[in-house]
């Protein structure tokens, strides 16, 4: 056991150090045993390993404390083995994958447009709580048929959720599970759940394509595992892009010359995404629980041991990224960062999150001058306090030139 370095998944002001912790790390263990019961595993390939053998390294107990039981309807996707797994996955899948995801982009850019404008109109605006939190919502709500008009209230939720324990105890002190802690959100999805089966309507939109398949992800009742499929893709729809695009905002108005490059050649925009992804990865971690005898790094894992696959750090690997710490837009062939993780668990909304964070970075670069945006006197940095996320609370900012 090594006590020398002290890493708590379960206290944000650690987890959201994770430069300082990826620096520390190179110079350090890859593959730590901690006084806390864990194991941290910060190199790439130890990472990737864990990311992609899933007989090995299961999801059995999730982002949760060790002996936390969560029932099915309240755990995400990667909190689940199989045989619950594929079924369920296969449900999200049908919401966010290409045939979902493609309709959506001129809706995205189009709100992007309309939220944006207001702001550089009145030279003042929160580009996270005006701009990104408001169109991942509307965006997710338009993919499972949410009347547009709740797609606010859905954010302000939303925000509620996961600003509180919920993400990693299961409780708030209204009660325990989705159900008890937050009734006004469960009835709201199971409203829409019951008014979908009674009246299904004529367009196949992604809420019908999980009603239509959902009795074939196993034992618990069909509104049971839809109302957890809901769940997971409005929390997890819109709280990783909403963060992610708050970062990659934040970078462009510290680096004019990183939103130059861009407005100069938008073809180096996708290049631009997968490096704020790398970067600032909306979750930063996975807990893993090891269920055979097996070496990681030189360490023997033993049954049982639940092992922390820290993906914000493994992006910053020096071995594997020259410059790790910074954004560029010149590397030729890098690895493929693990923000969304690798094999069975590979994150579902990938392409949606990518849609969205490309078209919105584009209507960005297009719209405001370089170097037009500063972040607002007094302003500080500040984190969601969910552990394993990753994005601003706000983003304040003010125009120093009318853009043309």
């Amino acid at each position: 056991m090594d006590s020398a370095f002290a890493f708590d998944p379960f206290d944000a002001a650690q987890t959201h150090a994770i430069a300082e912790t990826a620096r520390r790390l190179a110079r350090e263990k890859p593959v730590l045993r901690m006084a806390n019961g864990f194991v941290l595993a910060s190199r790439y390939d130890d990472v990737k390993q864990i990311l992609t053998n899933s007989t090995v390294f299961i999801n059995a107990g999730g982002f949760r404390p060790n002996g936390l039981h969560v029932p099915i309807e309240d755990r995400t996707l990667g909190e689940l083995d199989p045989p619950e797994h594929g079924p369920i996955r296969r449900l999200a899948i049908g919401a966010a994958g290409p045939a979902a995801v493609e309709p959506l982009r001129a809706f995205t850019r189009e709100n992007c447009r309309a939220l944006l404008e207001p702001i550089l109109k009145r030279g003042h605006g929160d580009l996270v709580q005006e701009l990104s939190l408001v169109l991942t919502n509307r965006v997710i709500a338009k993919a499972l048929g949410v009347p547009q008009k709740n797609s606010n209230w859905l954010a302000e939720k939303a925000e509620e959720i996961l600003s509180s324990d919920m993400p990693v105890t299961n409780r708030t002190p209204s009660g325990f599970g989705y159900k008890a802690a937050f009734p006004e959100f469960t009835g709201f999805i199971d409203d829409l759940i019951q008014a979908r089966l009674a009246n299904p309507g004529d367009v196949p939109d992604a809420m019908s394509r999980i009603i239509d398949t959902a009795r074939e992800a196993g034992d618990a009742p069909a509104e049971t595992i839809i109302r957890m499929v809901l769940i997971q893709l409005i929390l997890g729809g819109t709280a990783t892009t909403r963060d992610f695009l708050g970062h990659l905002f934040h970078e462009l108005i510290q680096k004019p010359e990183l939103h130059e490059a861009l407005r100069a050649d938008l073809s180096l925009l996708p290049v631009a995404v997968e490096e704020g992804l790398r970067l600032a990865p909306p979750v930063l971690f996975v807990i893993r629980t090891c269920a055979v005898e097996t070496v990681l790094g030189g360490v023997t894992l033993h049954p049982g041991e639940r092992i922390i696959a820290a993906t914000g750090v493994a992006n910053r690997d020096p071995t594997v990224y020259e410059d790790p710490d910074e954004l560029r837009l010149d590397r030729v062939d890098p690895a493929p960062h693990l923000t969304f993780g690798l094999g069975s668990h590979f994150c579902v909304g990938n392409m949606l999150a990518r849609m969205e964070s490309r078209e919105a970075l584009e209507i960005f670069v297009e719209r405001v001058k370089p170097g037009s945006l500063r972040t607002a006197p007094g302003f500080e940095l500040r984190f969601m306090p969910t552990p394993f996320l990753y994005g601003p609370v706000s983003l304040p900012v003010e125009l120093v030139e009318r853009p043309s």
